[in-house]
């Protein structure tokens, strides 16, 4: 067997099904059945069977994978090693990052990696925690910015900052003219808020419940920049990092509340396999990251 056999595997597991496995590598139908065919031949056990229209693995399929992600992820480490020796000429670098710290955070550090190292490709992909986290383990992304903590079990972390989560309301919100409220009148108000088992919905349930309130859900959205937009368009309180909201309440679009006893604070940090692992461009990454967290 040979790695581009095994690359194809991957992606007939993943894709299920030979043509959209053809379509990823840009080659024909043909060539990635025969190259299937040939593979399951050296291993002499059947690979796939059909479930419909998809091809999944038989058990010896799903060890042959555990086993082939394990050889390409080292194939991929070796090859940017190779680039690495050449200055990070070329290549590209996987990432993944929440929404907030994609958009208000690392873009500096986007540019500087891009005006240092123009024939690295950064390859974004943004989520919530819990997918960065999936990602990381499928070895879809080799470093991601998450909030913490973290299930850190198979990775390293480090934090690079902390920022508040702060609660807003749109201006002519009924009270966006109080000097302050109570943690329980702004839970039974109703929040547009993050889902669920969501990382800072966590430590947003924690702050209300240790104030002696219940945090009641208007709306539930992954996505900071379409809690506060519905926020601006009068759907309801709000509670944000800071930077999200920073513009607007510098130009009065939105009015941050005073909450009796609720005062959140959420870490940020970078989620990598061991360094060892990672290609020359991960490593520099998180080193440029890791300068200016210290600044």
């Amino acid at each position: 067997m040979d790695i581009r056999q095994l690359r194809y595997f991957i992606s007939v597991i993943k894709e299920g099904s030979v043509g959209a496995a053809a379509r990823i590598h840009f080659v024909t139908q043909p060539a990635i059945s025969l190259q299937m065919q040939r593979l399951q031949d050296t291993v002499g056990e059947k690979l796939f069977v059909r479930d419909g229209r998809r091809m999944v693995p038989t058990e010896a399929g799903r060890v042959l994978a555990a086993h082939a992600e394990a050889v390409v992820r080292r194939m991929d480490v070796l090859e940017a090693e190779m680039s690495g020796l050449r200055g990070l000429e070329r290549g590209s670098l996987r990432l993944g990052a929440i929404d907030a710290v994609s958009v208000y955070v690392l873009p500096d550090i986007y540019h500087e990696f891009h005006e240092k190292y123009p024939g690295v490709i950064l390859e974004i992909t943004v989520g919530d925690t819990r997918e960065l986290l999936e990602a990381l383990r499928r070895g879809d992304v080799e470093v991601a910015s998450t909030t913490l903590p973290v299930d850190a079990r198979g990775f390293e972390v480090f934090e690079i900052y902390r920022e508040r989560l702060v609660p807003v309301v749109p201006v002519d919100d009924p009270l966006a003219g109080k000097r302050s409220v109570t943690a329980t009148a702004l839970g039974e108000a109703g929040v547009i808020t993050y889902p669920e088992g969501a990382t800072t919905r966590r430590l947003i349930d924690t702050a209300f419940e240790s104030a002696g309130a219940t945090l009641r859900p208007r709306m539930e959205i992954s996505s900071p920049e379409a809690i506060k937009r519905l926020s601006q368009a009068g759907l309801g309180p709000a509670i944000l990092p800071e930077p999200v909201v920073k513009a607007e309440l510098e130009s009065g679009e939105l009015v941050r509340l005073n909450v009796q006893g609720v005062d959140i604070e959420r870490a940020i940090g970078m989620v990598h396999r061991e360094r060892a692992a990672l290609s020359p461009a991960a490593r520099t990454f998180l080193d440029m990251v890791a300068e200016r967290s210290r600044t």
